[in-house]
């Protein structure tokens, strides 16, 4: 299983250690050799505790067998202000297209690299969401934007 995952669930949703100990029916020991091996990123744990787990979080159990890239260095760049709890929860966000996530985007990483994180969204929408953008940062971004615009 990668520990990235549980350890994402286990911030969103605000669990302990514990918490995971009891849903799977392992020892708090057990739980914490897991994440002992934070280096590695992989712990070999059996099916069935995979399965009890994937219940318990609501979650499928392929979701612990997929590395998750590890966003907690992010949070910094992105979650300056705690607008949004987690970078999970940014990141769920800009999947959901909402306007104060795709600002807080382009205000940190401008047009192209937005452009390459979620599209052509982040152009077309720019009149939508330039007022949750930094007074100083907007008016950056609205001397290039219709460079990109006219790009379409």
């Amino acid at each position: 299983m990668y520990l990235q995952q549980l350890k994402n669930i286990i911030y969103e949703k605000g669990f302990r250690r514990a918490d995971i100990a009891r849903m799977t029916g392992v020892s708090r020991a057990t739980v914490t050799l897991w994440f002992q091996r934070e280096k590695e990123g992989w712990v070999n744990i059996e099916s069935s505790t995979l399965l009890k787990l994937a219940q318990s979080l609501n979650v499928p159990p392929e979701i612990f067998l997929q590395k998750r890239e590890n966003l907690f260095p992010l949070q910094t760049r992105f979650l300056w202000d705690h607008l949004y709890s987690s970078m999970e929860s940014f990141v769920e966000a800009l999947s959901q297209k909402r306007l104060p996530a795709l600002a807080r985007l382009i205000q940190v990483l401008g047009f192209a690299e937005s452009k390459n994180v979620v599209g052509s969204v982040i152009i077309n929408f720019f009149d939508n969401y330039k007022k949750f953008i930094k007074p100083v940062r907007r008016k950056e971004l609205e001397r290039l934007w219709p460079l990109y615009h006219l790009k379409k």
